[in-house]
Order: structure tokens, then C-alpha cells, then sequence
């Protein structure tokens, strides 16, 4: 396990750092392998709420860009990479406890749906959130997009999708994103303690089988197709839209999307 993602037990509350400060903390693929093996080995450790967030300023800043040119290649690479996103929102979902996410700074792309796929999210004021796959030349998975309409609904997963823009901690609160927001870090940090103490005081199986019951409603209506979708949605990576795209990321200059390699 790498000292990017860390475990931090506090008695009955497990708290998982994501701790590269100086990407945003943007996540590699074996960042986000060692953040599920976190998840699963927590419940046999014997916490009763897990709680993410960021060291350095940031919760999540996306996966990190410039490793999608070696690791994402080929829709081949970038199907197996994608399966480390996907593996770590679905730990988090299945997790029989609850799991919170803290959020300071950005929590941008990989690191909304995350956020999404977390029970509770809180925030401070002056947070940022948005999926910026539709700048990138890349979409979602549809595990993914179901998490995030079955929290904010159609029009706004639309919004967020198409137009890849990044909203407040306000717009997020008012949209149902949010639990709460707090004013800083300090604050952010005392709130999601706070909260999983209450949680704590509560009937674990109960727990446990109201996100159980959650989590199977949200499956069985819309993620039945995420295998499938796999394919459809890593076909994306093999665009010169998408190979642009991360090439004026790494220059530091606007994207210019041409249509290219459209085969439908």
C-alpha cells in the first residue's frame, strides 16, 4: 500500500487520506486499486463508518491525465483501467457501512463519481464539483452516469455531462449533492466526524440493510447494462479527439475537437 492512499482508524470510524497534494490529488490506477483494497479489508477490521477525503487542499482532482497516454492506449488498456474506477465506486457502494466523503478543493471527474457513489457527502464552501469527461472527448461509464441521475435526476445529469462545467458547493447543496457544507477544512473534518459518530450510534444491520435496499434499487433499474456499456464507453480513447485533448492538456492550451473517427 502506498503512502498516496493512507488508513487511519479512529476507534469505530476508519479514515482513508488521498494524499498527493501536488497533483490535486489526481488518481493513478494503482491508487485507485489500493483505495478498494482499503474498502474491503475495512469492515473485517471492525469500523463502523468509513470517512474519504483529501490531504493538501483538494478531495479528488480526476484520474490523472497525462498517465492516460500509457495506460490508456487502446480501448483495450483503457477498458482494464477504467475497471480500477469502477471496482473502487462499486467498493464503496457494496461496503456494508456507511461512507462518507469529505470534500475540500476539487472533486472533479473520477473524483465526483466517487463522491457519488458514497452514502454522505459533504463539502466546504468553497469546493468545486463536475464530470469534465465531454472536454476530454470521453465518456462516463454507465454505472456511473446511473449513480449520478439517481442522486440529481435527469436535466441536471445532462447539464453536468454535456456542458462538463464545475458548480459551487451551493449549486451542488441545492441540486441534492450535498448533505452539508462547511465553512473550511477544520470545519469539513469536525462535520464528517460529528456525522459518523451519529452513524456509529446507530443500528448497524439496520444500517447495512437500508444500503443494501438502496443500493439494489439503483441496480436493478440501471446498472444491469454496465458491462456492456464497458466497451462503448472506452471506444473513446481510441478518438484523435481524445488523443488531442490530452495533448492540449499537457500543453496547457484549449481543446479543438474535430468529429474525428466517428463510426456512428
Amino acid at each position: 500500500m502506498s503512502e498516496q492512499v493512507r488508513w487511519e482508524a479512529r476507534g469505530d470510524i476508519g479514515w482513508i487520506w488521498i494524499n498527493r497534494p501536488e497533483k490535486r490529488n489526481a488518481m493513478t490506477d494503482a491508487m485507485w486499486k489500493d483505495l478498494t483494497q482499503l474498502i474491503e479489508d475495512a469492515v473485517p477490521s471492525g469500523v463502523r463508518v468509513i470517512i474519504i477525503s483529501g490531504q493538501g487542499g483538494s478531495f479528488i482532482a480526476g484520474a490523472d491525465i497525462l498517465e492516460f497516454e500509457s495506460s490508456k492506449a487502446t480501448a483495450a488498456a483503457a477498458q482494464a483501467s477504467f475497471a480500477s474506477v469502477d471496482n473502487a465506486c462499486m467498493a464503496v457502494q457494496s461496503v456494508s457501512v456507511p461512507v462518507i466523503a469529505a470534500i475540500d478543493g476539487f472533486a472533479v471527474g473520477a473524483g465526483m463519481e466517487l463522491a457519488v457513489a458514497c452514502d454522505f457527502r459533504l463539502a466546504t464552501r468553497s469546493a468545486r464539483l463536475g464530470i469534465t469527461a465531454s472536454k476530454l472527448g470521453i465518456t462516463p461509464g454507465y454505472g456511473h452516469i446511473a449513480r449520478l441521475w439517481d442522486v440529481v435526476g435527469t436535466s441536471a445529469t445532462v447539464d453536468l455531462l454535456m456542458t462538463g462545467r464545475l458548480i459551487s458547493a451551493q449549486e451542488a447543496y441545492a441540486m441534492g449533492v450535498l448533505y452539508q457544507i462547511a465553512e473550511d477544512n477544520p470545519a469539513l473534518l469536525d462535520a464528517s466526524g460529528v456525522l459518523a459518530e451519529l452513524l456509529v450510534q446507530r443500528a448497524p444491520l439496520t444500517l447495512s440493510w437500508t444500503k443494501a435496499a438502496v443500493r439494489h434499487l439503483v441496480t436493478d433499474t440501471l446498472m444491469s447494462r454496465i458491462s456492456n456499456d464497458a466497451q462503448e464507453a472506452t471506444r473513446c480513447f481510441e478518438t484523435d479527439d481524445f488523443r488531442n485533448a490530452v495533448k492540449s492538456f499537457r500543453e496547457k492550451r484549449p481543446p479543438v475537437f474535430g468529429n474525428q473517427n466517428r463510426d456512428r
